[in-house]
């Protein structure tokens, strides 16, 4: 991750990044200091609240509050993305092996293997927002339609069997492999091949012990229809912020309530994390108080953000172009 703090040569130039050197380096050094108390914190009330929400999927069965039930089950299932994104950047513990093995706990709940998210997102912090470099950009929509595909994530698991599958024969593309290094593809091959193992060992255990439904209860269908919880949350953190190289205005931070900063492992910071990614996660409030007031997007909750882009794809689409 500490590719980020490099300058990198683009197909539009050098992108190199600005912003972080707002922080007064004293700051940043306090910051950057890890622990494995506040990671263990969160790490057990996510999985309290996953157990909750099963726990609500158990006692809704054969009432109409079953749909809430899986519904909610779904979304903090769907939220085991971030701490996996934490522990990619070897920052939500101190102790390395815990970095590494909770970020496999977390990947094998949402189907995404970490190792190969690792290197990917490491382009997504290099060249955030590139209009051609950055491999997670999302451009504002051009019509509702194309929003409504984005949020329901509508090519999200197409993209993702297939980078799952051609993961696990080793057979990376042009793209996959500008981002791996190339004594990384053996581990990424692997770590892929043992996830998909243990998939098929759950699934055949589930299956011996007359556990099927409950499998698809708990697991399966959750994870579906928790997914475009998380895309509406993703798409919050770039789309429709500039593409520049300047973090202080490519990277959206929206102001969450409590339970959803918690439950996310305060990525709803998400400017303060692209300034500085390697300071942890329960840092990003005290460098939220230093940068808050010189972040270009700053939103007061979710719905306001995507209530501001559907107006701003709205006024595109009556000056008949696409929004910026």
């Amino acid at each position: 991750m500490e590719r980020v703090a490099q300058s990198a040569s683009a197909s539009a130039g050098a992108w190199r990044l600005v912003g972080s050197e707002i922080v007064p380096p004293r700051l940043v050094k306090e910051l950057r200091r890890r622990t494995d108390r506040e990671g263990l914190v969160y790490f057990a009330g996510h999985l309290a609240a996953q157990l909750a929400t099963g726990a609500g999927i158990f006692f809704a069965q054969g009432t109409a509050l079953i749909v809430p039930a899986v519904l909610l089950h779904g979304f903090v299932l769907s939220l085991w993305f971030a701490p996996m994104h934490e522990c990619t950047h070897n920052t939500a513990f101190r102790t390395r092996w815990l970095n590494r093995w909770v970020g496999i706990v977390a990947g094998l709940f949402i189907w995404r293997p970490p190792l190969y998210f690792k290197y990917r997102h490491a382009d997504h912090h290099t060249y955030t927002q590139h209009p051609q470099q950055d491999p997670d950009i999302v451009r504002m929509p051009a019509s509702l339609r194309e929003y409504f595909a984005v949020a329901i994530g509508l090519s999200f698991w197409s993209k993702l069997l297939t980078i799952l599958v051609r993961s696990a024969l080793g057979r990376f593309d042009a793209v996959e492999r500008s981002f791996l290094p190339v004594e990384e593809r053996v581990r990424v091959r692997d770590e892929t091949r043992a996830f998909f193992a243990f998939y098929a060992a759950v699934v055949a255990a589930s299956l011996a012990a007359g556990l099927g439904w409950e499998l698809l209860l708990y697991w399966v269908i959750p994870r579906i229809a928790g997914e475009p919880f998380l895309r509406l949350i993703r798409i919050a953190e770039h789309t429709g912020a500039a593409e520049s190289p300047n973090l202080l205005e490519n990277t959206r931070t929206v102001i969450a309530n409590p339970v959803l900063r918690f439950l996310f492992w305060n990525m709803p910071y998400h400017a303060e994390h692209h300034l500085l990614p390697s300071v942890p996660f329960h840092a990003l409030p005290r460098l939220h108080e230093e940068v808050g007031g010189r972040l270009v997007h700053l939103s007061r909750g979710y719905w306001s953000v995507h209530r501001d882009l559907l107006v701003r794809m709205r006024a595109g689409r009556a000056l008949g172009s696409r929004p910026a």
